[in-house]
C-alpha cells in the first residue's frame, strides 16, 4: 500500500554525497521551526521522495500532513513494508538496476546492519547532530526516527486498574490463577524478538525465570492486532510486550473504555525505529531534508501526533522518551540498540523461548 502527498521543493545541503548539487554551494537558512540548517538547491530538481519501512498509515497521516505545511511542493510516497520485506525489495530493485527507494523506516536491526556492511546506506551529519542522544545514531547513517516502547496491556472489566500488575515479574505471579488468559506475540515475530532480547540480555536469569512462570499459562499471537482484538472481547485479561502503536488507539478510540495500556517497570523494551538514505536514491537532497525535519521540534511534534515516542529534549509528548521515564524511571529505560548479538543469538533465545511457551 502507497501513501502521497505533496510538499514544497527545499535544497538541504548532503554531507558526503558529492554527486549531489555538485558546484552549488552550502548556505544557512532558518528551517521551519526557526533553527539553522543547510539547504542547496539540490531537492529542487528531485523527484518524488519514496520511502519503504514500517509506519503504518494511521501513523503516516499527521506526520506527512505536518510535513506537508512545511514543504508542500515535494512529493512523498511510502510502501508500508514490514521486518526484513524493505530491505529485500530495496537490494533486489538495486542489483536490478530499477527505479527503488530513497529512504528506508524500519525497525529490523539485522536489515540495518547488514546494509551499513554493504555500503548502502549514505552517512551524513544532521544539524541537530551535537544535541542528539547516543541512542539517535544506530549505525553510519541510521538514525532513530522514534524510540518504540513494548508495553502491557489490560481488559480493565477484568483486571481493574488497581489490581494491574505494574511489572512483569508480578504478572507472572499471578499467570496460574488466570491461566490461558494472557496472550503475547510469537517470539519469531521480529519486534517481539528484540523485545525479549533486550528483556533477557538486561534481565538474565531472573528474566529467564519471569518467562519460563508465563510460558505455560500464555498464548502467542501472530502480531499486535490478533492481541488487540481477543483482549478487547475479554478472551485475554492481560497481554505483554504489545507494540506501543496500540496506545494511541487506546487512548483515541471506544476501546479505551475495556482496555488499558502499562509501562511495566521491569519490562518495557525501547525499540529504535531507524531512519536512512540508501546509496542509490534519487532524491538524497530531499531525503536529508526529510530527516532533518524529523530531527526539529516541529517534526518531534508529527511523531507525537502519529502515536510514535519522540526523544529529543524539551518534548512534552504524552507517549514521549521522557513521560515514559517519568512513569518507570530512567534506570528501567531499557533501549534495545542495533546490536550484531540480535541475530547470533537469535536461534538460541527463540529455541529456549518456544520450550518455554510450549511450542
Amino acid at each position: 500500500m502507497s501513501h502521497r502527498t505533496s510538499h514544497r521543493a527545499v535544497a538541504v545541503a548532503i554531507v558526503g554525497i558529492s554527486a549531489v548539487g555538485a558546484g552549488v554551494s552550502p548556505t544557512t537558512a532558518a528551517s521551519p521551526d526557526g533553527s539553522p540548517t543547510r539547504f542547496l538547491s539540490a531537492s529542487a530538481g528531485e523527484n518524488t521522495l519514496v520511502i519503504y519501512g514500517n509506519p503504518s498509515d494511521n501513523i503516516w497521516g499527521p506526520i506527512l500532513e505536518a510535513f506537508g505545511e512545511a514543504y508542500p511542493d515535494i512529493d512523498v510516497e511510502t510502501f508500508d513494508l514490514g521486518g526484513l520485506e524493505a530491505f529485500q525489495r530495496y537490494l533486489s530493485e538495486s542489483s536490478s538496476g530499477v527505479a527503488t527507494a530513497d529512504m528506508i523506516i524500519a525497525s529490523e536491526s539485522v536489515g540495518w546492519l547488514d546494509l551499513v556492511e554493504r555500503g548502502d546506506v549514505i552517512a551524513f551529519e544532521p544539524s541537530a547532530a551535537e544535541g542528539l542522544p547516543d541512542f539517535a545514531v544506530q549505525a553510519d547513517g541510521v538514525f532513530t526516527m522514534s524510540i518504540d516502547p513494548m508495553v502491557a496491556m489490560y481488559n480493565e472489566m477484568l483486571i481493574p486498574p488497581d489490581e494491574q500488575p505494574t511489572t512483569l515479574a508480578a504478572l507472572a505471579e499471578i499467570a496460574g490463577e488466570i491461566d490461558g488468559g494472557i496472550g503475547t506475540v510469537e517470539i519469531e515475530n521480529s519486534q517481539a524478538y528484540t523485545a525479549n532480547f533486550g528483556f533477557v540480555t538486561a534481565g538474565g536469569d531472573d528474566a529467564w525465570a519471569t518467562l519460563d512462570a508465563l510460558g505455560a499459562h500464555t498464548a502467542a499471537e501472530s502480531g499486535t492486532g490478533a492481541l488487540l482484538d481477543k483482549t478487547v472481547n475479554g478472551e485475554y485479561a492481560a497481554a505483554f510486550f504489545v507494540s506501543g502503536a496500540v496506545r494511541q488507539l487506546i487512548d483515541n478510540d471506544a476501546q479505551g473504555s475495556v482496555l488499558d495500556y502499562r509501562y511495566l517497570e521491569d519490562a518495557t523494551p525501547l525499540v529504535p525505529r531507524g531512519m536512512g538514505i540508501v546509496a542509490d536514491a534519487d532524491s538524497p537532497a530531499s531525503a536529508q531534508l526529510f530527516i532533518e525535519w524529523i530531527l526539529s521540534a516541529e517534526g518531534q511534534d508529527a511523531l507525537c501526533a502519529g502515536g510514535l515516542t519522540p526523544y529529543l529534549d524539551g518534548n512534552d509528548c504524552p507517549y514521549g522518551y521522557q513521560a515514559i521515564a517519568d512513569q518507570i524511571g530512567d534506570e528501567n529505560m531499557n533501549v534495545v540498540n542495533y546490536d550484531p548479538a540480535l541475530e547470533t543469538e537469535r536461534e538460541a533465545i527463540q529455541s529456549r523461548w518456544n520450550d518455554a511457551f510450549g511450542r
